[in-house]
């Protein structure tokens, strides 16, 4: 049961390294009167305030959020399978799967994890992951060198991909760090020159994550450079979209609206770009719809819901969009009608997210802020407590 919120964990954290809110507001460059707002349960704690504090208070964001929490029967088969998967992505080379496998039994398996990111549905993905990713490795070991081996490391990169997003989701952010690390390792070896471009906006998702926002824009930037170098072709824009986009988020979080607005700018023009091409996003999910979705994120980002909540009245999501982004769209809708002081919309937009991605929803930091500032500041109804309950969140 997550029985503390941010706001009481920052209180706690404050108190041992025994400084006063106004220290504490003043170290982490914050405003004073928000970090008390937090503290008291009236204001959600932002991801860009939960960062700045927890660099202050010398712990991790994690530890602010109370990630990973403690798993519900429910999805307690994901978070089962994370052992699992660790020692995989530890040992990758010097442990065999399971059973032989082949190139093409591994590719469906790849097929299967991808569907279930896809969907948001991760305990139908987790199981195959470990034994995935030793497969892979048992193949490349095997390969003579040649195309197809590079065929083998450009899976492994895939895999890893999912297996940093799969730990990401769930809060387990040191294992997401090693996952983004062997994709970039694979990726280096695949012989497609996108793949390094790839990894790198997946390792900003982890410094964004952890709150080094400078160093995620840094790696996008370099990522950009190297794009630059390579022919221009509709996957590449794909990629170069992407970057884009995590750009925008990692520019909000830095309170720099101005270059978080070009960053949408320009994937908005790449998804023109390609809008009728044909193209591999290399599991970056990249698409107009995305862009759109990113759109409403920024402002939020930024507290801004009206902004967003303007953008989002233009904002159809078409049935094709996958329930992972549709699912972030809605939280992120919801977070906007709480800034904008409509409580009721808030709690009815965090129930389609639930409707949408109910594994990502249960599992998300901002999902236990809201619920918990809705208990806070309005009065008590049947539906906010069984969706707390359902959550496994203590209101």
């Amino acid at each position: 049961m997550d029985d503390m919120g941010v706001g009481a964990r920052i209180g706690r954290a404050r108190r041992l390294a025994r400084l006063t809110q106004v220290q504490l507001a003043q170290k982490a460059n914050v405003s004073l009167s928000l970090l008390r707002k937090v503290e008291q349960g009236d204001r959600p704690a932002t991801p860009a305030l939960t960062a700045a504090v927890a660099r202050v208070l010398g712990v991790s964001v994690g530890d602010l959020n109370g990630q990973p929490y403690e798993p519900e029967p429910s999805d307690g088969a994901a978070h089962a399978t994370i052992p699992e998967l660790r020692r995989a992505i530890v040992a990758y080379d010097d442990e065999p799967p399971t059973g032989p496998a082949t190139f093409d039994d591994l590719t469906a398996a790849l097929d299967r994890v991808r569907e279930g990111m896809r969907r948001a549905r991760y305990s139908d993905m987790t199981v195959e992951l470990p034994d995935l990713i030793r497969g892979l490795h048992q193949l490349a070991d095997s390969e003579a060198p040649g195309r197809h081996l590079e065929e083998i490391h450009s899976s492994l990169a895939y895999a890893y991909s999912k297996a940093m997003l799969f730990a990401y989701q769930y809060g387990y952010l040191d294992l997401a760090g090693m996952a983004a690390e062997r994709c970039g390792w694979a990726a280096s070896r695949s012989g497609d020159p996108l793949w390094p471009i790839t990894a790198e906006y997946n390792r900003a998702l982890i410094l964004l994550y952890s709150g080094a926002y400078v160093g995620g824009l840094r790696t996008i930037d370099r990522a950009y450079a190297a794009s630059e170098q390579l022919p221009t072709t509709p996957d590449l824009l794909a990629v170069r979209g992407a970057l884009h986009l995590r750009g925008s988020i990692l520019s909000a979080r830095a309170l720099d609206s101005g270059t978080a607005e070009a960053h949408i700018a320009e994937a908005r023009g790449v998804a023109e770009a390609i809008r009728d091409s044909r193209y591999r996003n290399y599991g970056t999910g990249f698409r107009p719809s995305n862009v759109d979705i990113h759109s409403v994120a920024v402002p939020v980002e930024l507290s801004d819901g009206t902004t967003a909540l303007s953008r989002a009245e233009h904002i159809r999501l078409a049935e094709s969009v996958a329930p992972s982004r549709a699912g972030h769209y809605y939280l992120d809708v919801s977070r906007a009608w709480l800034l904008h002081g409509n409580k009721d919309r808030a709690f009815q937009t965090l129930e389609q997210a639930r409707k949408v991605a109910p594994e990502m929803i249960r599992n998300h930091p901002q999902v236990h802020e809201t619920l918990r500032v809705l208990a806070h500041t309005r009065r008590g109804t049947d539906k906010l407590a069984h969706f707390a309950k359902w959550a496994n969140v203590k209101i």
